[in-house]
């Protein structure tokens, strides 16, 4: 969403939020984040800026403030009734399955009383791989580190049609498909992801997830290996569908079949609802995007707000994002339209 709208909540924070939620009738707020530190995490550092602890708990209080928690289930329950809620509600969601969820997310949240879904992904569970994009970052911190840089990986940055500055921000573009790249240059400038892995423990084990379960927290599947949708094929949509979600449901014996888009589900297709959400065969009970407070189509679609917006506090990314939506309202553009 266009950050001026963020900028202009500043200016109606005087508006009661009970009057935009009253005209707009979006009674039920879903805000994601991926991590809450205190502590500078190399994998993350160069993607987005992380929310502290401080500023996490000032969110909370201001949820708390104008809606009342909901639990996943209740969630659930009013999505299959195909019921709105009737009061003002809140649950936050988590992206990637990272540790810091229960090392400092989970305690924070069952002391204020909320509850909260944390995505996974399939690969990632008990530390056996990395995320392309957080190797990314990491290799960014260690070229930044370096004072001189080798004639053998400016010519590797040449050789990928790369550009080379002071921030390396070039390694931001590679894709996906090109993610064994990022393999080849750890080995030009000396990074183990396997020992990153083991070390840092950057992801949520087995154990910690059992036991999150066990203080009431809910899970879903986050793709297997984290594509960005829009870029792989139908197949391979379906197939990193399917599969992390029977991963999950099966390792953690889970009651509902829930998925959320890694990245963004900008770009997905009917077809790709059609068939996951097929009556005989149904892959996932319902899903999860991440384009701010918006209507979908697809009904079992459900859109979130992302909160990891720069400096921006909740209050300005909630107002700003009641603010769009009333605007696109007037345009008729508040709905997700979808290609075949």
């Amino acid at each position: 969403m266009n950050k001026s709208f963020y900028h202009l909540a500043k200016l109606t924070s005087s508006i009661p939020l009970e009057f935009f939620i009253r005209i707009s009738r979006q009674r039920l707020l879903l805000p994601f984040y991926h991590i809450i530190s205190d502590k500078e995490t190399v994998h993350i550092k160069h993607l987005y800026q992380v929310r502290t602890t401080s500023s996490f708990e000032k969110d909370i209080d201001f949820y708390l403030k104008h809606y009342s928690p909901i639990t996943p289930d209740m969630l659930i329950q009013s999505l299959k009734a195909g019921e709105p809620t009737k009061k003002n509600s809140f649950l936050l969601t988590f992206d990637d399955g990272l540790r810091e969820f229960h090392d400092v997310v989970a305690p924070i949240l069952l002391r204020k009383g909320v509850s909260a879904i944390c995505f996974l992904n399939s690969d990632f569970i008990d530390n056996k791989d990395l995320f392309y994009r957080y190797k990314t970052s990491i290799l960014i911190e260690k070229l930044i580190s370096q004072k001189n840089i080798s004639k053998e990986i400016i010519n590797w940055f040449e050789t990928k049609n790369l550009v080379i500055d002071s921030t390396f921000s070039s390694l931001l573009t590679i894709k996906y498909a090109q993610s064994d790249q990022l393999n080849e240059l750890a080995e030009l400038v000396g990074v183990d992801f396997n020992q990153y892995l083991q070390t840092n423990k950057p992801y949520l084990d087995s154990n910690q997830i059992n036991r999150l379960i066990k203080q009431g927290f809910s899970f879903g599947a986050h793709s297997i290996d984290h594509p960005r949708y829009s870029e792989i094929s139908l197949v391979e949509q379906i197939r990193q569908t399917k599969e992390s979600i029977d991963f999950v449901e099966n390792k953690f014996n889970l009651d509902n079949r829930l998925f959320c888009f890694p990245f963004t589900d900008t770009g997905v297709k009917n077809n790709f609802f059609q068939l996951i959400f097929d009556i005989e065969n149904s892959i996932a009970d319902f899903t999860f995007g991440s384009s701010g407070l918006k209507k979908d189509r697809i009904k079992k679609n459900i859109q979130r707000i992302p909160m990891e917006i720069e400096d921006f506090s909740a209050q300005e990314i909630i107002y700003g994002e009641y603010i769009y939506y009333l605007c696109k309202s007037l345009l008729r553009k508040n709905t997700i339209n979808r290609l075949w």
